[in-house]
């Protein structure tokens, strides 16, 4: 088992290569983090999945700057303010905020079964990629969807607190595709999309790792087949300093969600 990584079962081989993120073309950077010590829309920080402390010194994005909003920023460097403490000045070119809302406990669902299901949906992903980072779950995935619909997928984290013990944490990704599913007659087209859930909370006072598995139903080699796929891995607090490699061209295409 790679350390900090959700190891890839039911034969579904993914691989999860986390390291650094730099372009060393231009020198731009993408990294996932969480925005704090927010001054002004020019004055604020990210900290990073890699634990770098970023201060914000230039920020070219419209988008609503707020502590602890969980965010994929694209920047570049401008200084080492102190690099042996990782903080660095930086110019934000813009960031996406990434899905990241509460965990829905699988009691919560018990508590209406039939229509919280329905709401949260069971319909199939076409590829997930997962990784620890920082506090969080991050999860790219992959799903078909209509380009002609305003409507968004919602996608949900499902924390089975009726099912986990003291050795293992048990979670399930859902998708609700509102219909737009293959064979439903819509001209469907495949991309990715990014979530990002705080895990960090489900570890109990004083423990500072937990198995985990991760479940979702991923489409097979024709949208016919539908498998049941799981990952494992161990999250340790504290312990999860990794970023995971981006194109820039993947930073600019991102399907929305809710």
């Amino acid at each position: 088992m790679r350390k900090n990584v959700l190891n890839v079962c039911v034969g579904i081989m993914s691989v999860f290569l986390l390291f650094s993120c730099r372009n060393n073309e231009d020198d731009i950077y993408v990294s996932y983090g969480v925005i704090q010590n927010v001054v002004s829309k020019d004055n604020y920080e990210i900290l990073t999945d890699k634990g770098n402390t970023l201060v914000v010194t230039k920020s070219y994005t419209s988008a609503t700057i707020e502590d602890g909003k969980r965010i994929l920023a694209n920047y570049e460097i401008l200084s080492d303010k102190d690099k042996s403490k990782k903080v660095y000045e930086v110019k934000v070119n813009g960031f996406y905020q990434l899905l990241s809302k509460p965990l829905v406990k699988e009691s919560f669902i018990l508590e209406n079964e039939e229509a919280r299901r329905d709401s949260i949906g069971n319909d199939p992903f076409c590829y997930i990629d997962a990784w620890f980072g920082g506090d969080y779950l991050n999860i790219d995935f992959k799903l078909y969807y209509s380009r002609n619909s305003d409507k968004k997928h919602m996608i949900n984290l499902i924390y089975d607190d009726t099912r986990s013990t003291a050795d293992t944490l048990y979670l399930t990704l859902r998708h609700n595709a509102y219909d737009e599913i293959p064979g439903s007659g819509t001209s469907l087209f495949a991309d990715w999309g990014r979530c990002s859930f705080r895990i960090v909370d489900l570890l109990p006072e004083g423990v500072t790792s937990k198995p985990l598995k991760l479940m979702w139903r991923q489409y097979g080699p024709s949208y016919n087949e539908v498998t049941d796929c799981f990952d494992t891995g161990v999250f340790k607090k504290g312990d999860n300093k990794i970023e995971k490699k981006l194109a820039r061209a993947e930073f600019d295409n991102i399907i929305e969600v809710k």
